[in-house]
């Protein structure tokens, strides 16, 4: 993974905005599709607790926060092996800031690092790392607080019981409008969806787009995205064919004509769209948003699906996503 999964300078830390409860969609079932892929990928040593294996996660024998990988970087380092292939991954958000509200709601125990929750909010790695361990072992997943018979029991430690219930971020429309709710689960506002495909490419989301999905879906072994495809910068002659290629069923003219008219006019390719640093993520192939939401018109609206999408919501042009990128 590149860079920090840092939440934007637009987040709203002070609104009444909650992350909602993901208990059944996020917890239990997510978790379980990540530990089927930890068993397809390499095995990888359990370096937990082992004085042989420190150097996994610190870069000094000192062993103290500011000795660790990633720069100090919880979240990152966690993922390093627990990425849902060498180790089974846990689908909380995380990196994100809570509201006031949610953040009255979390146990003194429970820590967050610099205002943002991170792995170390709910395990407490270090725990069988100090030569004086604690009476009674540690809990599965070195989860803080007392002992907890059921995860949901855990969860509730900091999430209202009564909102509970299972949460879909695609059921995006009610009575016809944006469902405030779905929208601000990844952006830190609710966008126009008039607005055309020119604008700000990240909307002002709340993370890195690779960041916010993960949060949610597990990726398995060989995805495209373990190859070349996530955070690569196309190259020019990359962008000019797909930009030719997504008007050429409207156009009507040979591609060799359509490649030199984008490559005057410097046109971008919209209905794959890159991300804010004219990189590949997650919605350059994907459509996070439910059909309807965006305008026929917008190129962006290319892959929507109904919120319980069948075609993992490809941005395909006539049934082709390869072909929109690669000529060959």
């Amino acid at each position: 993974m590149e860079g920090k999964n840092l939440p934007t300078s637009r987040l709203r830390r002070g609104s009444c905005w909650e992350i909602r409860t993901l208990v059944a969609a996020l917890l239990l079932g997510p978790i379980s599709s990540g530990q089927e892929a930890a068993k397809k990928a390499e095995p990888v040593e359990n370096p937990h607790g082992h004085p042989a294996t420190c150097s996994s996660c610190h870069a000094s024998v000192a062993g103290r926060r500011g000795h660790l990988l990633f720069d100090g970087d919880v979240s990152q380092l966690c993922r390093s092996c627990h990425d849902g292939q060498h180790a089974a991954r846990e689908t909380h958000p995380v990196d994100l800031a809570p509201s006031e509200v949610m953040a009255d709601r979390i146990p003194r125990e429970f820590p967050l690092d610099k205002g943002v929750v991170t792995c170390s909010t709910c395990h407490d790695v270090a725990r069988q790392c100090r030569t004086s361990r604690p009476a009674g072992g540690f809990q599965r997943n070195f989860l803080r607080g007392a002992h907890v018979s059921h995860a949901l029991e855990f969860c509730f430690r900091c999430h209202a019981r009564e909102n509970s219930r299972p949460f879909n971020a695609h059921d995006q429309i009610r009575a016809g409008r944006p469902k405030a709710d779905a929208c601000i689960w990844c952006h830190t506002g609710v966008p126009d969806v008039d607005t055309g495909p020119e604008a700000d490419a990240s909307h002002a989301l709340r993370a890195k787009p690779h960041g916010i999905c993960n949060n949610c879906h597990p990726v398995a072994r060989g995805h495209p995205n373990d190859g070349p495809h996530m955070g690569a910068t196309p190259p020019a002659e990359m962008t000019w064919y797909m930009s030719a290629h997504e008007i050429q069923p409207r156009m009507n003219l040979p591609l060799k004509q359509l490649l030199e008219y984008v490559r005057a006019a410097e046109r971008a390719p919209r209905s794959i769209p890159l991300d804010e640093a004219g990189r590949i993520t997650c919605y350059s192939c994907h459509n996070p948003h439910e059909r309807g939401l965006l305008p026929n018109w917008n190129p962006r609206s290319i892959g929507s699906e109904p919120k319980q999408a069948h075609n993992h919501r490809l941005r395909a042009i006539q049934g082709q996503l390869c072909k929109a990128c690669h000529q060959k």
